[in-house]
């Protein structure tokens, strides 16, 4: 158990902390002003590593996009995991129509849209959204009510404020606004800061903590598979408040009680864990995903030091690597190469383990890089500067066009972004659903890649006789040529 529950917070680069003043504003600072994060890149470690250095950040734009998440859909996706709650969309039906089945329905929480017309859009929908509040309350029982704010509220300005404050009394509940204007950042990830400033500014900084918990909190996303994470830190002697998946709005306030917080990916959680850290004293542990045999044993050993469990984690930690070394030793990968296709800290996290077995890293996407990662990046810029590095936010026709370019011998993303791999004739991997963190995780995402290429017949198939909805004319570009720097 731990001797010491508090420990103070570690320093970190200007750029990263909470401004406390952030919760007298309707919304937090965009990822971009704070974290300088960028959303259109082409080049490489060495360049992305002096870029993320600079004071200021070159922003970019596309002048031809295909499709991108915006932070509507980012909201979306952490409302939906909050059980017990209740998310009323302010707006009209197509703001409602945004994968409400994928981010809502799956989850605990339960969803209203107000369904706002012309003239509300016009002269303002305050008794539409105060009666949909009582209609949630009555309906749903929850414990808490989201109003998510859509763009076209954003412009026409209706006044939640007061609405919030009238029904929070009179109905006993939190209920708690989410500003999303959908044009702020261009990062969806700054969905999660928004629905994450609002707990903190309507909920939890409202009330008193309890006293400290013996336990460390871990974040996850919405799609984190935890079941080998969390088997590994109870071998490591280390107690946790997880947060991942759906889970509770109890589960944010013991949040605030515990000795540290540690992610299994930090992008998501990234402003909660930084409020924990500047309101409450939590410290934030600063490891990159546990991926592979080195990064899950450095995630460990830091989570357990912290918790007071280092010579159990260290006894359990040799067990495990022993168990794991035929899969280090089977240089599975013998200098194939990888094409990865992930949000930054997986991506990062697999490129680790690509290396572990032998393999090569022919080229990194993601859907966004800012200071937060300058780190990572540098240590991997350190190992390899010339990897290719793009950012590209769900590109389809970048993705194309990369993988033609740089032919891969496999390719590892999300199903979604997979298929277009098959379709070039690259073998895939599609992680959705492999829960590939922790040292089990290692084995199952190493499993996968024997599996993939192994049994290659459909991508053979598909691009021998396949046909891409791109012309030559268009795969013949350059993969960059329509990232533009941002003039002010």
């Amino acid at each position: 158990m731990p001797s010491n529950p508090r420990l103070p917070p570690l320093r970190r680069q200007a750029d990263e902390g909470i401004d406390m003043s952030d919760l007298r504003q309707r919304f937090p600072r965009t990822r971009e002003k704070k974290h300088a994060a960028l959303t259109a890149y082409a080049g490489d470690y060495a360049s992305l590593a002096a870029e993320l250095g600079e004071q200021e950040s070159r922003q970019r734009i596309r002048t031809y996009s295909e499709t991108a998440y915006d932070e509507v859909i980012g909201a979306l996706q952490l409302l939906g995991r909050i059980s017990g709650s209740v998310t009323i969309i302010h707006g009209p039906p197509g703001c409602g129509a945004v994968k409400l089945e994928d981010y809502l329905n799956r989850s605990g929480s339960s969803w209203i849209i107000t369904n706002i017309e012309e003239n509300d859009s016009i002269l303002g929908a305050d008794d539409k959204l105060g009666e949909a509040v009582e209609r949630a309350y009555r309906v749903y029982r929850p414990e808490i009510i989201f109003i998510l704010a859509t763009p076209v509220i954003a412009i026409n300005n209706d006044d939640i404020q007061s609405i919030i404050v009238d029904k929070s009394d009179s109905l006993g509940i939190p209920v708690v606004p989410v500003y999303a204007a959908g044009f702020r950042s261009k990062t969806s990830v700054y969905g999660y800061d928004l629905v994450y400033h609002a707990l903190a500014k309507y909920v939890l900084s409202k009330e008193a903590p309890e006293s400290p918990a013996a336990a460390i909190n871990l974040f996850g996303t919405a799609e984190t598979h935890t079941d080998h994470i969390v088997r590994d830190l109870a071998g490591a002697g280390v107690f946790v408040n997880l947060a991942a998946g759906t889970y509770s709005l109890s589960v944010l306030r013991t949040a605030r009680q515990a000795i540290a917080s540690i992610a299994i990916d930090n992008d998501n959680a990234l402003y909660l864990l930084h409020w924990l850290e500047e309101e409450y004293g939590i410290t934030h542990l600063r490891e990159s995903a546990p991926i592979g045999i080195r990064s899950t044993e450095r995630w460990l050993l830091a989570a357990a030091r912290i918790f007071g469990s280092a010579e159990i984690a260290e006894a359990y930690i040799e067990a495990e690597k022993n168990a794991a070394d035929s899969i280090l030793n089977s240089r599975l990968l013998s200098t194939a190469s990888v094409f990865i296709d992930l949000p930054p800290q997986q991506a990062f996290g697999v490129s680790g383990l690509i290396t572990e077995l032998g393999g090569r890293v022919a080229g990194v996407a993601v859907s966004h890089i800012d200071r937060s990662h300058a780190d990572t990046v540098r240590e991997l810029q350190a190992q390899r500067p010339d990897t290719p590095v793009y950012v590209q936010q769900g590109q389809p026709f970048e993705k194309v066009n990369l993988l033609k370019k740089l032919a891969p011998d496999l390719y590892i993303g999300r199903s979604e972004d997979a298929v277009w791999a098959v379709r070039a004739g690259i073998p895939a991997v599609a992680i959705d659903h492999l829960d590939i963190y922790g040292f089990a995780g290692a084995k199952a995402l190493s499993s996968a890649i024997a599996n993939a290429l192994r049994n290659n017949a459909l991508s053979r198939y598909a691009g021998e006789g396949g046909e891409l909805p791109y012309r030559n004319n268009w795969l013949n570009r350059s993969s960059n040529w329509h990232i533009k720097q941002e003039v002010k």
